[in-house]
């Protein structure tokens, strides 16, 4: 196969010290940008990742890939993406390559490696050979323009989560908020759960949810919608977001959990538990069950109480 020409786009910045949260925010922000502008791919670098080891002390970086055949002009998303920087108060230098080679096509894959992420699911790519172990089931995932490879500690927190209480409860419906690759509604129907939804507000993730559950061979139900427009309860409410807006949907949420249900949240750093707890216990009837934690990350069940 010929060589196709190619645009590089290096976006470097420091890496965080305990602004965990901002720098969430900003990295989601920028992958939103860059893949509006048609990116390929993006791979994620810092100094403890192996194609990283080249990188600055205390650096971090964003490496995309654009089809120089798409009419991408590099320097208008370079500018995006410095004025976000900018609004975030983020320190960034750029870096913008052309060349013919594909072999980044190949090179990036390897650090996505198959992953076994609670007794019943594990997760691998498509170029991943996987032999899973008996009574394991393999969600296979294509990373790219949808949150959600599975390799992410709050998407694992939310797997494992999803697997015990499927097992430990009559679970018959489930809501995925926010479902972006469609990955927690996959692991949900994989561990028996008759009817599940997801649900965004992106119509990328819509598209690439369906697409995923049907490559993985699974019945979900995906809809662009806003949680408040969802009229029914579910027995399993779950969903993987950062904490402002979880506390922001709260009410929202606890309306659509079915009497006796069960809601399980994530994307909530650990210092953040005992405020989301608060939030989420203050003024309605849900207690909590348990907490888990992954490196800097949580994800909190609930019980909804008569």
């Amino acid at each position: 196969m010929d060589n196709e020409s190619w645009i590089r786009l290096s976006i470097l910045y420091p890496l965080p010290d305990d602004e965990h949260f901002e720098r969430y925010l900003f990295e989601q922000e920028i992958c939103a940008t860059l893949y509006a502008y048609g990116a390929a791919t993006i791979n994620e670098q810092d100094p403890t990742t192996l194609d990283g080891k080249d990188l600055p002390p205390d650096t971090k970086a964003l490496q995309c890939y654009f089809n120089a055949d798409q009419a991408v002009e590099a320097s208008e998303v370079r500018s995006a993406v410095e004025q976000l920087a900018r609004q975030n108060g983020i320190s960034t230098t750029t870096q913008i390559e052309t060349f013919s080679d594909n072999s980044w096509k190949d090179g990036w894959k390897a650090y996505f490696k198959p992953a076994q992420v609670s007794p019943r699911i594990a997760i691998r790519t498509p170029w991943c050979e996987f032999t899973a172990p008996e009574g394991v089931k393999t969600i296979v995932i294509e990373p790219g323009m949808a949150f959600g490879t599975g390799l992410h500690e709050t998407t694992q927190l939310c797997i494992r989560q999803i697997d015990e209480i499927s097992k430990e409860n009559s679970i018959s419906s489930m809501l995925d908020i926010g479902c972006g690759s469609g990955v927690l509604s996959i692991a949900g129907a994989l561990c028996g759960i008759e009817h599940v939804d997801g649900i965004d507000i992106d119509p990328i993730c819509i598209e690439v949810s369906a697409q995923n559950a049907q490559d993985n061979g699974v019945s979900a139900n995906f809809a662009r919608t806003d949680l408040w427009d969802v009229e029914r309860q579910y027995d399993l409410v779950v969903a993987n977001i950062i904490s402002s807006v979880l506390k922001s949907l709260r009410d929202d949420m606890v309306a659509a959990v079915n009497p006796s249900g069960i809601l399980v949240l994530s994307g909530i750093l650990v210092e953040e538990i005992d405020e989301v707890k608060t939030a989420f216990t203050d003024g309605t009837n849900l207690a909590v069950v348990e907490t888990q934690t992954m490196g800097e990350w949580a994800s909190i069940r609930f019980k909804k109480t008569a």
